[in-house]
């Protein structure tokens, strides 16, 4: 199978980690998803589940829960790149 490599910095690894964990996906395959994604402008024209990545969120929990942990996700992977955090999504 191919490999594709990019050049990136300690807080972009870290960062990129960070993500794939909340979204219960690896590196490679969270990678995969959205370059996919982003090519076929699928994000915008499909109903494809194939590609399909986000944060993980548990079952059972209130729409406001689950912001909180959505934000929360968003917010870590921000300071790990020293960008300004969101107070909503």
């Amino acid at each position: 199978m191919p490999t594709i490599s990019a050049k990136i910095n300690k807080k972009e690894l870290d960062a990129i980690n960070e993500y794939a964990n909340a979204c219960g996906e690896t590196v490679s395959n969270l990678i995969r998803k959205v370059m996919i994604k982003e090519a076929t402008f699928m994000n915008c024209f499909s109903d494809s589940k194939e590609y399909e990545c986000g944060i993980s969120i548990p079952d059972n929990v209130s729409g406001e829960e689950e912001s909180k942990i959505v934000l929360g996700s968003i917010n870590k992977v921000r300071r790990i790149l020293g960008l300004e955090e969101q107070d909503w999504i």
